[in-house]
């Protein structure tokens, strides 16, 4: 199950089974742009860029940055299941 809760940073959500992630178009006009949608929990978190257009090479940079540190955070938690299941076969 996912959870939220404050921490005293912020808003966390520990990400349970159901969370999906989905890109949602808000219309058909350019100046419409989709959203980035993060649901699965007690909330839905929604990822929206700015309304003015000039503002959207910085959103650009902020997704590419998000996207990259998802990536690290996927490797380091693949990296140590990995490990945990070699120490369980080796203790079994």
């Amino acid at each position: 199950m996912s959870t939220t809760g404050w921490d005293g940073f912020g808003v966390t959500w520990v990400v349970g089974p159901q969370a999906e992630l989905t890109v949602e178009e808000t219309g058909s006009d350019p100046t419409y742009p989709p959203m980035l949608v993060l649901a699965g929990a007690p909330c839905v978190v929604t990822l929206r860029p700015p309304d003015d257009p000039a503002m959207w090479p910085a959103c650009v940079t902020f997704l590419r940055q998000l996207r990259d540190g998802a990536e690290d955070l996927a490797a380091l938690l693949e990296a140590r299941a990995t490990a945990r299941l070699m120490r369980d076969e080796d203790a079994g």
